[in-house]
């Protein structure tokens, strides 16, 4: 739970949530979750240590840490003229886990005594809190993370994923370089959606991922489909049979492919008949359980979500929740 909202837990999904402001309880509310894993503890050490030299106060407890940049503010008193000063502050908290939730709270300038001489504070401070959060994202592992995240679940390559990165945070002080050269140790892990390209060939690996037919083709002579329409059938499973698996995951027939593909998952399932590629799962899902993956020919689209990490599933319903023609189905362990 964050020390900073207490009992008042907002949650964002979206990236552009970064550069809004909420208003709560007479201060103002920023949050920004990041769809990075930070759960080693060299890893949440790093972040404090990479920003050591970019001027914040930093702070850790647990598995939160603090960043806060203070500035001090002059003016003129309007009723006497004289020449006034004060030091305003504002705190950015990074709660780490299997996602990071970046997070901000502007304090009402009442709470750094009798300012009222001070203009446009909060904007003041909500452009601070922003480049407070740049800085971090931009001159940490977080950053490393990102661009190794974007390679996998968008499939960008690593000079694309960089430049979205920068993309992402304009206002970052002393921005730290990355280039295609120096990024490989840190992009390791997001060198596997290279490796598992799209393919229209039977899957290897899951001889025993189903009892009976074991692997499923994206290729073959079903072209004589239309687009399904939604919602997935919630009780499929006792209507259809498992007629094999792809890398492991389990599909359920009829499949006719490339035209018609059936559903596919166990806990977390899409009916990838109904699926149209939208996204929403992908950008929704806090642990990365999907990727994309391409099913040339298919009427209702030319990719389909993958639940690639299947068992990293936390049950929290958002992509099912987001899915737009309704393809997602999640079934909680044992059901």
């Amino acid at each position: 739970m964050s020390a900073l909202l207490k009992d008042r837990v907002w949650i964002m999904l979206s990236e552009i949530a970064k550069r809004g402001v909420y208003p709560l309880h007479a201060s103002r509310l920023g949050v920004f979750r990041m769809p990075v894993d930070l759960t080693d503890w060299s890893d949440i050490s790093s972040i404090s240590n990479d920003l050591k030299s970019s001027g914040f106060k930093m702070d850790a407890y647990a598995d939160r840490i603090y960043a806060t940049y203070k500035w001090t503010e002059k003016g003129l008193d309007p009723l006497t003229g004289e020449t006034l000063s004060t030091d305003l502050n504002v705190t950015v908290e990074a709660v780490t886990g299997e996602v990071v939730d970046l997070i901000y709270q502007i304090k009402p300038l009442e709470f750094f005594g009798d300012c009222y001489w001070v203009r446009n504070y909060r904007q003041k401070a909500d452009q601070n809190a922003k480049m407070v959060i740049d800085t971090i994202i931009r001159n940490t592992k977080i950053g490393d993370k990102l661009v190794a995240h974007y390679q996998k679940a968008e499939k960008l390559s690593l000079e694309r994923a960089i430049k979205r990165l920068e993309e992402l945070t304009p206002l970052a002080q002393n921005p730290k370089v990355r280039s295609a050269a120096a990024i490989p140790p840190a992009a390791g892990p997001a060198s596997s959606p290279k490796l598992v390209q799209p393919t229209i060939a039977v899957a290897p690996k899951a001889p025993a991922a189903a009892a009976g037919a074991d692997t499923i083709s994206l290729s073959g002579t079903g072209t004589n489909y239309s687009k399904a329409e939604g919602p997935i059938d919630p009780e499929f499973k006792s209507k259809r049979q498992v007629v094999g698996s792809f890398q492991g995951i389990k599909v359920w027939g009829p499949v006719d492919p490339p035209g018609q593909l059936g559903i596919w998952g166990t806990q977390v399932t899409v009916d990838f008949d109904i699926c149209i590629a939208d996204g929403a799962c992908i950008e929704a899902c806090p642990v990365n359980v999907y990727e994309w993956l391409d099913t040339p020919g298919h009427p209702g689209s030319e990719k389909k979500t993958f639940m690639a990490r299947e068992k990293d599933c936390i049950f929290c319903m958002a992509c099912e929740n987001v899915c737009p023609p309704q393809c997602v189905k999640i079934f909680q362990k044992g059901t």
